[in-house]
């Protein structure tokens, strides 16, 4: 009987114990607070928004009570916030997340795997979806919209949500740029209640690059940017990349995939046919759901490299944009169907069509309906990598491969180490491809940095490494070309001032299997003891040095003669070997000052920073902040006040337009016809031109920058050059024929033997996205004039990489010059000398403009 008993009691603590445990579990789910009861708000209600912070605190409470959800810390921001992502999946795939992550590596590089062991990793692994929001600031929907979707992930029993989180793995990135959320919160909450609510800031919702911290993806300059590439390429390996952003309020509600064309040749058409998948289910689920205004084929083509999914098409991986219509910011607004309008690419009148099947009719437009798209978009994305996970998984493997089997194996792109005019930036770019998870080699003979098309990035390499012909693609018989969503040109060595060239490696030149660690640079430091050191001017961090070392107290000479190489020369200091090696940079000793040496002074650097932002100001901040130049923002009212020589040696003009700069209207991308509060319009007004004018006159540099080179002739400074593509101005061949140049690289040749063009090559490879070409005519006597840079007399010769129509209208036109006015000078460039800080190899002509102003 005792035994019988005993039986019982174990029966009965088998049946009861499960139950307690689930009842306890449940519980704990249940304490797992919905984001609305964590804040105290409603989120997604009108006129609410959750700042970075609190967003920050939700998902840590959230991880803390559920056993779904873990916090990954991916960095810090440029303004020092914590960069978090969100890892949601099973508390076994939790568990077990390093094997995942180690099987998806080796599904990304599946070389020397047999056929079996692939199918086996695919059967045991889970697919990655990693799913970004908001990284352009005021588009802050998804921000609010993560919080939901992690809690619904983190509490749901149905079947379907644990059978794909059983499945799959959710990394989930809640802004891309907390800064700017922040930024944008702020602003939003300030005006509340006000005529101004819901409007625009009067600065860049990221402290350096704005809306262009989505054009950062494959130079990889910002913090924010290398925080999630680092993720994404060396750590966790994901198949599927999702970015949600916003667009205008206008037009159709959502952007789904497929994108629109043209499409780049060297990426893989699986690639295409998995976003496509992704893209019918987000329209099935969005259609199911009652939502109208659903468009594929639409504005967002598949060529450009430069966005965040976009650039890992090139390294074999799945990766869609979404686009919801957007309010103002968290205020509803109210759009009549007159106001509805296409006029893009895919959609050229607002009507419907197959790719737009169910127009959205007009009406209010909240923020909490675009939070309910991109539900439904998640809830879709999640769904596919789950449903499809094995042939998600299988794509991945057989992408790379055939980026491997396709490529020769003696192929390579060759990058000299010794034999360029920038030893420091050849190092850089082999550095940067090797950030992109790309396999960097040492040749034999230690000359050259060798990179091996027969890898799984190889297609990305030789993207980024090749010369762009963007391809005319015509919607319709006799129509226009379809033109690119951004740019037409990124050749790394082009913009870089990198030589580079594709070879075929002989046997005795393959250089060993494993690639390197790490990248060396090129050896640095003082060459002997001696009271002054040597450098020859045509390299970058050259610039950087001068600077810090005229900040510690050092003094700098510029030494040239005519034809010959300018050479810089540092007296010998207690920071300066400190500061050669950190920079990369070798000098070598010499007893004296050579005859004609010029002592250069230090020179404050004032940047003007207009009231509707502009993102070159933001990237020129960022050039010059790293090139460390004593550097202060000058805005509209100390402009106008006068007296600028007492507190700058140089002014910068920012690309940006007259209107935009003289009478604080229009604007670029981030720019707005709404109204600013009254402490923020204007611009610098004629005040502020005669006060610029009286800089110069009395001794000051003005440096005008693309756009703003339309601010400078006129009556104001009666200087003799126009720019041929002004309004009633006609450029060489027949004004009336159509010119196109998005956004690509053109030869230019350069005056080596004036001060901006010192230690520059004869030719280079400039950016050109603008209409600016210059004709000069003879100066007065109290004017000097110099052409710095011209394009070549004839026009086959002007496109070096990207696409040209027109280019005949350059021919002998002037891309840069200057002026001597007064005690001063004016630089103009007509092209983009700093492009994205991507055109590495032009900076010297800017930084050799602001040392001009220091001679």
């Amino acid at each position: 009987m005792r035994t019988l008993r005993s039986l019982l009691a174990i029966l009965l603590f088998l049946v009861l114990v499960p139950g307690v445990f689930a009842q306890k579990k449940e519980a704990a789910k249940s304490q797992a607070p919905t984001p609305s009861e964590f804040l105290g708000f409603q989120v997604g209600a009108d006129r609410t928004l959750a700042d970075y912070r609190q967003i920050s605190s939700y998902f840590h409470a959230l991880a803390a009570a559920s056993d779904r959800v873990e916090i990954q810390v991916l960095g810090k921001t440029t303004l020092g916030e914590e960069m978090f992502m969100a890892v949601l999946s099973s508390p076994e795939n939790l568990r077990n997340k390093a094997r995942y992550k180690e099987i998806a590596r080796k599904l990304a590089d599946p070389r020397g795997l047999t056929r079996e062991q692939i199918d086996a990793l695919v059967r045991d692994g889970k697919t990655i979806l990693l799913i970004t929001c908001n990284i352009h600031s005021t588009e802050i929907g998804s921000s609010q919209m993560a919080m939901e979707w992690a809690h619904r992930l983190a509490t749901a029993q149905d079947a379907e949500t644990l059978r794909r989180l059983n499945d799959s793995i959710v990394l989930l990135i809640p802004s891309l740029n907390p800064d700017g959320e922040t930024m944008v919160t702020e602003w939003y909450r300030k005006y509340l209640g006000t005529k101004y609510e819901g409007g625009p800031m009067p600065y860049l919702y990221h402290h350096y690059v704005g809306h262009d911290d989505n054009r950062d993806w494959f130079m990889l300059t910002q913090i924010e940017t290398k925080n999630v590439n680092h993720m994404v390429y060396h750590d966790w390996y994901p198949q599927f990349w999702l970015d949600e952003h916003q667009m205008g309020y206008t037009g159709p509600r959502i952007y789904i995939p497929p994108n629109a064309d043209p499409v780049a040749k060297l990426v893989n058409p699986l690639v295409h046919r998995g976003n496509n998948l992704m893209g019918a289910t987000m329209g099935w689920r969005l259609e199911e759901a009652g939502k109208s205004g659903v468009i594929f084929g639409y504005s967002f083509d598949a060529y450009w490299p430069g966005g965040t999914r976009n650039t890992g098409w090139w390294k074999n991986m799945f990766g869609v944009l979404t686009e919801v219509a957007s309010a103002h910011i968290a205020t509803p607004i109210e759009v009549s169907s007159t106001e509805l309008q296409g006029g893009q690419k895919g959609l050229i009148t607002y009507e419907q069509q197959i790719n737009f099947p169910n127009p959205w009719p007009g009406g209010v437009w909240r923020l909490r309906d675009i939070m309910d798209y991109e539900l439904l978009v998640s809830d879709a994305a999640l769904e596919t990598v789950s449903k499809y996970r094995p042939d998600l998984l299988r794509g991945v493997a057989s992408m790379a491969q055939h980026a491997v089997e396709s490529a020769d194996a003696a192929e390579f792109w060759r990058i000299p180490i010794e034999d360029q005019s920038d030893p420091v930036r050849a190092a850089r770019l082999a550095a940067l491809l090797a950030e992109h998870g790309v396999e960097v080699h040492l040749s034999v003979d230690k000359k050259s940095f060798l990179v091996r098309l027969a890898q799984p990035y190889g297609r990305f390499v030789d993207e980024m490494m090749g010369i762009q012909r963007y391809p005319e693609v015509h919607p319709a018989a006799n129509s226009g070309i379809l033109e690119p969503y951004d740019v037409a040109a990124w050749s790394l060595p082009l913009m870089m001032g990198v030589k580079a060239d594709k070879m075929e490696a002989a046997p005795a030149e393959m250089p060993p299997a494993a690639p390197l660690a790490g990248i060396p640079w090129p050896a640095s430091g003082l060459n002997g003891a001696a009271k002054y050191y040597q450098i020859a001017d045509h390299q970058n961090n050259v610039f950087a040095l001068i600077n810090a070392m005229q900040a510690a107290g050092g003094q700098v000479f510029l030494a040239h003669k005519s034809g010959e190489m300018p050479w810089l020369i540092f007296a010998a200091h207690p920071e300066l070997a400190a500061q050669a090696e950190r920079l990369h940079l070798l000098l070598r000793g010499r007893a004296d000052l050579p005859d004609g040496a010029v002592a250069l002074k230090p020179v404050r650097v004032g940047l003007y920073k207009p009231y509707i932002p502009s993102m070159d100001e933001g990237w020129t901040r960022f050039i010059l902040d790293q090139y460390n130049y004593r550097l202060k923002n000058i805005e509209n009212k100390e402009i106008k006040a006068g007296g600028l020589n007492n507190s700058y040696d140089a002014i910068i003009l920012p690309d940006s337009s007259r209107n935009v700069i003289v009478d604080g209207r229009g604007g670029g991308f981030e720019g707005s016809s709404e109204e600013f509060p009254p402490e923020y319009q204007g611009g610098i007004g004629k005040e502020g031109l005669k006060a610029l004018r009286e800089f110069v006159e009395n001794g000051g540099t003005l440096v005008t920058l693309a756009g703003s080179c339309n601010v400078i002739p006129g009556e104001e400074f009666s200087l003799p050059v126009r720019n041929v593509f002004a309004a009633g101005e006609g450029g060489r061949g027949d004004s009336s024929a159509p010119f196109n140049i998005p956004g690509s690289l053109l030869r230019v040749f350069v005056d080596t033997n004036h001060p901006v063009g010192y230690g520059m090559p004869h030719q280079i490879a400039a950016f050109f996205d603008s209409p600016i070409a210059f004709q000069t005519s003879p100066p007065p006597p109290e004017i000097q004039r110099t052409v710095i840079a011209w394009y070549p007399d004839d026009a086959k010769d002007i496109l070096v990489s990207g696409y040209a129509r027109g280019a005949e209208r350059l021919e002998r036109r002037a891309a840069a010059v200057s002026f001597t006015k007064g005690k001063g000078k004016i630089v103009m460039f007509g092209f983009r000398t700093q492009f994205r800080a991507q055109t590495e190899g032009t900076f010297q002509l800017l930084f050799n403009a602001l040392l001009w102003a220091g001679m």
